[in-house]
């Protein structure tokens, strides 16, 4: 019994030093992590358990790997920290401590996905002022081009707050005109949307001149 002990002393200082030059590798945002170490100095290793957890030191079923020193974690789900620790074992089962822990987060995938617009209109149309709104299906700002033919040639300045409902007002318009317009909207990432070309019309400058009344004639009118 004592001996098993010293044993087992022996190999988890062991591993204590070697696990310290652990590396944990993430290929191409997969969800697998690569776990190396050196062997350990001890002369009657049989091989070694790889442990995995949610939390700290709390580790699900052993996975026995026999006397090897890489192995791949597979199966690891995005956006999630695990856990690792490493015991090493005996031809007659006798098993270390844990090393030392060492935790890694799988990152989640890059967004390379636009924000989807949708409901765009125009509202509060005047002589010179037109309102734009339009709805994004994730946060992203706010931008609308506009101009008298789909060349635009306008643009707003960039709304940068990161909102799903959009708004941006169009001024110093020229009454009774046509405009084409569209808008754009970029997420957190980087994504860009834009909208198809949409119109709208202008209000014709009001009419405030009374009619002018001329060649106002008189009939020679004769009593009988």
């Amino acid at each position: 019994m004592v001996a098993r002990q010293l044993w087992m002393a022996r190999a988890a200082k062991s591993l204590l030093f070697i696990f310290a030059m652990l590396c944990a590798c993430i290929w191409n945002f997969a969800a697998d992590v690569t776990l190396a170490w050196d062997p350990s100095p001890s002369s009657n290793i049989s091989g070694y358990k790889v442990y995995v957890g949610n939390s700290s030191r709390n580790y699900e079923f052993p996975i026995a790997i026999g006397n090897q020193t890489v192995y791949t974690v597979t199966g690891l789900w995005d956006g999630r920290t695990y856990y690792f620790a490493v015991t090493a074992f005996d031809a007659y089962g006798n098993e270390s401590d844990y090393s030392n822990e060492v935790s890694i987060t799988i990152p989640n995938p890059p967004d390379t996905t636009a924000p989807t617009i949708s409901a765009v209109s125009s509202v509060g149309v005047t002589q010179d002022t037109a309102t734009i709104t339009w709805v994004t299906d994730e946060p992203a700002d706010t931008q609308v081009e506009y101009g008298v033919t789909t060349s635009y040639g306008m643009v707003t300045a960039v709304g940068s707050a990161l909102v799903t409902s959009h708004s941006q007002t169009l001024q110093g318009l020229m009454p009774g005109t046509l405009y084409h317009y569209r808008v754009k909207s970029r997420d957190a990432a980087g994504n860009l949307a834009v909208s198809e070309d949409y119109t709208f019309a202008t209000a014709p400058v009001a009419d405030t001149t009374a009619p002018v009344i001329s060649l106002v004639t008189a009939s020679m009118v004769t009593s009988t």
